[in-house]
């Protein structure tokens, strides 16, 4: 029996379990040891220098826009996003300029979509790899360099996917991370950035924690007596139960993102045969960490009575995302027309590690019984 299908769960077990104990045990619960490891262990990940564990998603993007000072600058995104994205530029003190997707079938910002937005104000592109892909970040890279503006990556759907032109958040000068509870690499609640660039790991690393020249980990330890405030920053550090939890977590990766992209090839196949009329965005080789599996529905679908079926039938689903454009906060007149197409059709399906075969064919026959 299957039983209700959820849109994600953890694969967490013991030893998660005997890491966060450990934590316990040792009577050591705020950032230090274990956050330190952590970190490392990111920066061997993406073959970079730096990485940084912070307490959210939020906070890791927060801080890469700050450690950039995009102050008074504005700031080209795409509105097909999770709304920390843009909020997180307003808390910087830039301009959020919402870009529109390449197409519905491939739902990220481009060069394309991207250019004619620049302005002399412009300081910054910030590209979201959407579901874990990112096949257009090359060419991003190359307008940014071309245009001197500096590229960022909100690369929360793409914990440790390798592109042909290199990992997921090391095209730009700094990359962001969330590890909330449902992603590929999960903490709970936590996130981390990651850069090769001293002078922005350094920045960061001083805000994270109210512009303090030490932390209470550094001065137990005798590595400084006191320590100095040189900067306003605010509390965004992670906890060592948090940590722990990552480097736990982060032992199974590879695999949690291997079995994803299994799971997905299944679901290709099966929508394909079962129900040709919704369309799968993405072209079917593209690396990604498969972070989602977001479908479209064929055109004058009612969304939301598929979806109170398909719940009624015990498989729940999800929407990533309303356009950020759209919200009362950033409303402006704006028209995106792909990413709204996207957004009115989108449905993302249940997707984990250990959601075995089972469930994906149950999710397909209620999503054909639904659309009905």
């Amino acid at each position: 029996m299957i039983g209700v299908i959820p849109l994600y769960d953890l694969n967490w077990d013991d030893e998660e379990e005997r890491a966060v104990l450990e934590v316990l045990r040792s009577r050591w619960v705020s950032m230090g040891p274990k956050t330190e490891e952590y970190e490392r262990a990111l920066a061997r990940l993406y073959g970079v220098e730096y990485a940084l564990g912070t307490s959210s998603g939020t906070a890791a993007l927060l801080l890469a826009y700050l450690s950039l000072d995009l102050k008074g600058g504005e700031v080209i995104l795409p509105s097909l996003t999770f709304v920390a994205t843009a909020n997180a530029l307003l808390f910087a003190g830039a301009k959020p300029v919402f870009a529109d997707i390449d197409s519905p079938t491939l739902p990220l910002i481009s060069a394309s979509t991207v250019e004619p937005l620049i302005t002399e104000r412009t300081r910054a592109v910030v590209f979201v790899n959407y579901a874990g892909y990112g096949d257009t970040l090359p060419e991003l890279k190359a307008l940014c360099e071309e245009r001197g503006l500096l590229l960022v990556e909100d690369a929360s759907h793409a914990h440790g996917v390798a592109y042909p032109e290199g990992m997921a958040g090391t095209f730009g000068e700094v990359a962001a991370f969330s590890t909330f509870a449902n992603k590929n690499l999960s903490t709970g609640e936590g996130g981390y950035l990651i850069t090769r660039d001293e002078e922005i790991y350094r920045r960061a690393k001083l805000l994270r924690s109210h512009g303090m020249t030490s932390s209470s980990w550094e001065r137990l330890k005798g590595e400084e007596e006191f320590y100095d405030v040189v900067a306003v920053g605010l509390n965004l550090r992670p906890s060592e139960i948090q940590a722990a939890i990552g480097l736990a977590n982060l032992k199974k990766l590879p695999h949690e993102n291997g079995r994803r992209a299994e799971l997905v090839r299944l679901y290709r196949r099966l929508l394909a045969e079962e129900i040709p009329d919704v369309v799968v965005p993405f072209p079917e080789d593209s690396p990604s960490a498969h972070y989602i599996f977001p479908i479209l529905l064929p055109e004058g679908t009612d969304r939301g009575t598929v979806r109170r079926r398909m719940r009624e039938m015990g498989v729940y689903t999800s929407i990533h995302y309303p356009p950020v454009h759209r919200f009362r906060t950033y409303e402006s007149g704006l028209t995106l027309p792909n990413t709204e197409d996207y957004a009115s059709r989108t449905l993302t399906l249940p997707l984990w590690g250990g959601m075995g075969t089972e469930r994906v064919l149950r999710v397909v026959e209620v999503l054909k019984a639904a659309l009905g």
